[in-house]
């Protein structure tokens, strides 16, 4: 995955010395090295870049700085055009990124952001200025968190190199676990730790070292692309194509080798169809259950598109394993995301077999068919809201998939559940306050705010300790396109199926997993053999089965390790969940009484997180 790290000290090189020293080594812990060192001429301010092992190289370069510099994680996407501002059409040489953003920042000091097209973390040391500058891409593509406190300043892509760069004591952040047992993830800036933010997604943060303060500014908003509304729809549907191309052409743009996460369904086929000639030359792969839909759908997208492709099966064999899996995954997760199958371990093994360094992923895709967005989609009764007050408290009900139909008074100690405050609902209120959205656009405004950093991105940074990943739907230029325009018009399937049909046509007349229906099939027919579908994967018919057996090692090995770890007397999820409570979970679930797996899964990835960073509830 690797990041950057940064530690400003309070007052001496002492103070700032050890702490960069032991945030480093958690940071390492996530299958990366350091890169790129900086300090200050007096030791007092210390900085890192790190990458991934695979993907570094084996030189740290180290220096120490008395002006203006600059470290960049991520790619960027506009270096050209950037390269034109900055030196005026010139011959100068400029060496890479760093030295690029460093001119850049010459020229408009913070405002250099602004510029930047890309899916990246970026931070500005100036010790001119006495200030350390961190921001994030339009979506907070790549994370950053930090502190600030008696100790100083201290950031990090890693949250727990970030509790590691200070000394005060981690508290679990209740508020913040409330919302994790209803939605799934964490909502806004707070992080499992009290007095430990994340930065939010467009936004600069400024430390001033002279006046020992912290300032932000979001420097662009996501809900300003649902603005500028177009009027044609026939347009609208040229521009998303072009732009989705163009996307798509920006994420290939890579001197490493490229691969493609290619499933049964429409968002990863949209990407290979708009590789148009270029998929050749592209390595697909996809993981799942032998005779699952994913394996005969995908070999045959392969086959139309001609990529070299490969089918990963997953046997019992990975069930056996699941605490050690589940606890590498926790650890590199920062203890905030659900597996919906736990497949993302058995993936990182076989990414190693292949010869990709970049890898494409359809994330994203579910904003051009918001209602199949789960658990934030359309419905009939979001298009019937009339205020974004109405939409917070449908979607913090209808949204609550990990403790839907219990109150937090049943299952939480009392301080825990007072603090609670009814879990994602009051979320949802405070991050929609200063909008203008429709409920229905508020809908989307949230998944991709929200959910894709809170939820898809540390899905994303697992894969990112072994491969560079980018994400097409996600692309800035893409959005700003995608959503201006009435939501029903991005409602249905309707934008994906030209997708796959501009690209390579024989693609849409392949079934999709998810329906059973050609991905080009009109709605009624989509509706028909939906119930077939559904059906033979019911009854797990080959050719039509589940990618993964969630259900298996729930009722297994995850109800073990839950009884294990969870009711041990030293457990740290019971300084907030009533002990009473969690056995009657769990017997409930053994007996299929009433499916608490998510639950449980959740209380037990708390469990190894606190234990992990010494965090106390």
């Amino acid at each position: 995955m690797g990041g950057l790290l940064g530690v400003v000290g309070s007052s001496t090189r002492d103070d700032a010395s050890p702490r960069f020293r032991s945030a480093s080594e958690k940071m390492m812990q996530r299958h990366c090295r350091m890169t790129s060192a900086i300090e200050a001429m007096d030791g007092s301010w210390k900085f890192g870049e790190f990458q991934s092992v695979r993907l570094s190289g084996q030189d740290v370069t180290r220096i120490r700085v008395s002006e203006p510099c600059v470290l960049f994680h991520g790619v960027l996407h506009n270096g050209a055009d950037l390269l034109r501002v900055v030196d005026g059409g010139a011959s100068s040489v400029i060496s890479g990124t760093s030295e690029l953003l460093g001119k850049l920042y010459a020229k408009y000091e913070e405002r250099f952001v602004e510029h930047l097209h890309g899916e990246f973390c970026v931070v500005i040391i100036d010790p001119t200025k006495r200030r350390v500058i961190i921001a994030s891409d339009a979506i907070g593509s790549h994370p950053l968190y930090w502190r600030h406190g008696r100790e100083g300043f201290g950031f990090s892509s890693d949250l727990s190199a970030t509790l590691f760069a200070g000394r005060s004591a981690r508290r679990l952040d209740l508020r913040a676990v409330a919302d994790y047992l209803t939605l799934g993830s964490l909502l806004g800036s707070r992080t499992l730790v009290q007095d430990v933010s994340l930065l939010p997604p467009g936004t600069l943060l400024e430390y001033d070292a002279s006046r020992d303060s912290v300032s932000l500014r979001q420097y662009i908003d996501v809900a300003e692309f649902f603005r500028n509304k177009s009027n044609n729809k026939e347009r609208y549907l040229e521009s998303v194509e072009t732009e989705f191309q163009n996307a798509v052409t920006r994420a290939l743009n890579s001197v490493q080798p490229v691969g493609l996460a290619l499933s049964g369904g429409l968002d990863s086929r949209a990407i290979l169809s708009a590789s148009g000639t270029r998929a050749r030359g592209l390595e697909t792969y996809t993981l799942g259950i032998d005779g699952c839909a994913d394996q005969v759908i995908a070999e045959r997208l392969a086959r139309i598109a001609g990529t070299k492709h490969r089918f990963f099966c997953l046997n019992e064999e990975y069930l056996r394993d699941f605490l050690p899996n589940m606890s590498r995954m926790v650890s590199m997760t920062d203890g905030m995301y659900v597996s919906h199958g736990l497949t993302e371990m058995l993936a990182l093994q076989f990414l190693e077999e292949t010869g990709i360094e970049v890898l494409l992923r359809g994330h994203g895709g579910e904003l051009a068919k918001a209602r199949l967005a789960w658990p934030l989609h359309t419905d009939e009764t979001v298009y019937g809201l009339s205020s974004l007050g109405e939409l917070a408290t449908y979607m913090g009900e209808r949204a609550n998939y990990i403790t839907r139909g219990l109150s937090f008074g049943e299952i939480l100690v009392p301080d825990a559940a007072r603090i609670s405050d009814g879990g994602s609902s009051s979320s949802f209120l405070e991050l929609l306050a200063h909008t203008e959205l429709t409920p229905a656009e508020g809908c989307s405004y949230l998944y991709l705010r929200e959910l894709t950093r809170r939820f898809t991105i540390p899905s994303i940074d697992l894969f990112r300790t072994a491969v560079g990943v980018r994400l097409p739907y996600l692309d800035r230029e893409f959005l700003k396109v995608l959503l201006a325009a009435p939501s029903e018009w991005r409602d249905g399937t309707e934008i994906h199926q030209r997708l796959i049909a501009s690209g390579i046509p024989g693609l849409a007349k392949v079934r999709n997993s998810n329906t059973g229906a050609a991905a080009d099939a009109s709605p009624k027919v989509e509706y028909v053999l939906d119930k077939f579908n559904s059906l033979f994967k019911r009854l797990n018919v080959r050719g039509f089965r589940h990618y993964h057996n969630f259900d298996a090692w729930m009722r297994t090995m995850l109800l073990q390790s839950v009884e294990s770890e969870l009711l041990a007397n030293s457990a740290r999820t019971q300084g907030f969940m009533r002990t009473s409570a969690l056995k009657e979970l769990i017997e409930n679930t053994r007996n299929g009484s009433d499916d608490r797996g998510y639950l449980l899964q959740v209380l037990l990835i708390l469990e190894l997180w606190q234990r992990e960073n010494d965090v106390n509830a």
